[in-house]
């Protein structure tokens, strides 16, 4: 039976987290919690979302059977609100706080599954997303003096042509412990339709062993880079008056 590529996605993660579950004996429940980007998938992240996300959990130890929690988990999919497209494409922000620091994402949406985002074609499309959000940011966050990203993505270069040469010298490997709640390490096991990629969910599924169990974020093949610079590299890359 033919199953849609967000079941076989989801299908992944419970596994991952069931897996991780009898190696450890926590409960699937806390699995799942510390294993899954469910959460954010759900829109259910924040204090907003706390409600939801404990009634969810709740129902976990009445699904005796792995294709119990897939329907559970698939009817939770299926209720969660429509994410708001953002206005600069492919890419988002967090202007940060104190610290001054804006996060970038890159979660393309499905207006640009047709064609890789990556693609070389695609980088004027990229360039001309990046340069509106700094733009914006330029507005309305002045007191924006870095820019922090954090992804798997940093290992390709289709995606590192990107940016300003000085943020991506700055890349360096992610200190753990890390979270597998985003799609930051998520994120690579899916090619740009959203399906998974081929032979992906057993080469993540076998690399959870005994010997990296405490660190589950090891078992995926391409662990995240961190990047950061000054916010001017991004002012001047995209010429943002």
């Amino acid at each position: 039976m033919t199953i849609s590529p967000l079941e076989a996605y989801l299908d992944l993660q419970l596994r991952f987290a069931e897996r991780y579950c009898a190696l450890t004996d926590v409960p699937v429940a806390d699995a799942i919690g510390k294993c899954t980007n469910l959460r954010r998938r759900f829109g259910l992240w924040g204090p907003a979302g706390d409600r939801a996300w404990a009634a969810f959990l709740q129902e976990i130890p009445s699904c005796a059977q792995h294709r119990d929690l897939l329907r559970l988990t698939l009817s939770a999919a299926s209720a969660a609100p429509t994410v708001r497209q953002s206005p600069f494409g492919c890419f988002s922000y967090d202007p940060g706080g104190a610290d001054r620091t804006l996060r970038l994402h890159f979660m393309p949406d499905p207006r640009h599954r047709r064609s890789s985002p990556l693609a070389s074609s695609s980088t004027h499309e990229r360039h001309a997303e990046l340069r509106a959000l700094f733009a914006e940011v330029r507005r309305q966050h002045p007191d924006v003096q870095q820019v922090l990203g954090f992804s798997w993505l940093y290992h390709t270069q289709a995606y590192t042509r990107l940016f300003p040469l000085a943020y991506v010298e700055s890349l360096v490997p992610a200190e753990g412990p890390l979270h597998l709640n985003g799609s930051s390490i998520w994120g690579q096991v899916l090619n740009h339709r959203h399906q998974l990629k081929p032979g992906v969910a057993d080469l993540v599924l076998d690399a959870l062993q005994p010997s990296t169990v405490d660190f589950p974020w090891r078992a995926f093949p391409l662990q995240p880079l961190v990047a950061y610079c000054s916010a001017e590299h991004f002012f001047n890359w995209f010429a943002v008056e």
